[in-house]
Parts: structure tokens; sequence; C-alpha cells
């Protein structure tokens, strides 16, 4: 499989991911669910697809680490400042959304940790880094 291949897979992927992401912000909305993290998870993932499409158009190989991926991406393509922004501040909160955790005397549960507002602003996000990854590598 040529990187181009490879390249166009991982958005297809990123798009497929971000299409989801929206379902199921539809469906937590309707059914009045707190399904924010599963929103903020899949729009993570839309988010990281993308990053990986870049990385391949660079004919580089793709990091497994999620922060490595990021700062690869970064490296490669110096995104505009307000862009990195974005990927640091998902990348921070990537794991409150799939796992829950014990800080201190807390419980940290994702269903708690994310509102409907989170779950807006990583769709537009997502949709933002596809779009720029798109543009940047055809």
């Amino acid at each position: 499989m040529s990187t181009d291949e490879q390249a166009a897979a991982y958005l297809d992927e990123a798009r497929l991911t971000l299409t989801s992401a929206r379902a199921i912000y539809r469906a937590a909305t309707a059914e009045h669910e707190a399904l924010w993290a599963d929103v903020v998870k899949n729009g993570y993932d839309a988010i990281e697809q993308a990053v990986s499409a870049g990385i391949a158009a660079r004919e580089e190989r793709i990091p497994r680490a999620h922060p490595a991926k990021i700062q690869t991406f970064v490296d490669l393509h110096q995104p505009p400042e307000h862009l990195e922004e974005v990927l640091l501040h998902w990348l921070q909160r990537r794991s409150d959304s799939q796992y829950i955790d014990i800080r201190g005397d807390e419980l940290n549960v994702p269903h708690r940790l994310f509102d409907e507002d989170d779950a807006g602003r990583i769709l537009e996000d997502a949709e933002t880094v596809i779009d720029y990854v798109t543009d940047h590598i055809q």
C-alpha cells in the first residue's frame, strides 16, 4: 500500500468516526442521555485518524503512542498555533473520556466529566482538524 493510499484510508476513517460522534451527539440530545464522553471519545479518535493521515502523507512512520502521534504531526506540518492548541487540549482530555480514574479521594467518571458544550466543541474541532489535514495533503 502506498503512503497516499494509507493517508486516504485514515482520512476516510476520520470522517466516518466523526459521523459516528455526531450520531451519538444527536442520540444524547434526543434521549436526554449523558453520552457526552462518548462523543468526546469518538471525536478524539477522528482527530487522531486525521493526524495519522497527515503523518502518512509525509511518508513517515506513524507512532503508536498518542502524544508522539500528535507531536509528530505538529513537527511535520507546523499547524497554526490555534490548531496546535486544539490538538494538545484534546490529547490532555483523551483518557478522561475513556477511563474511570481515582485521583486522591475522588472518583473521576467519564460521563460526569464532560457536558454538551464539550461534545459540541470537539465536533467542531475534529471537523477543523480533518479539513486542515485534507487541505494540506492534497
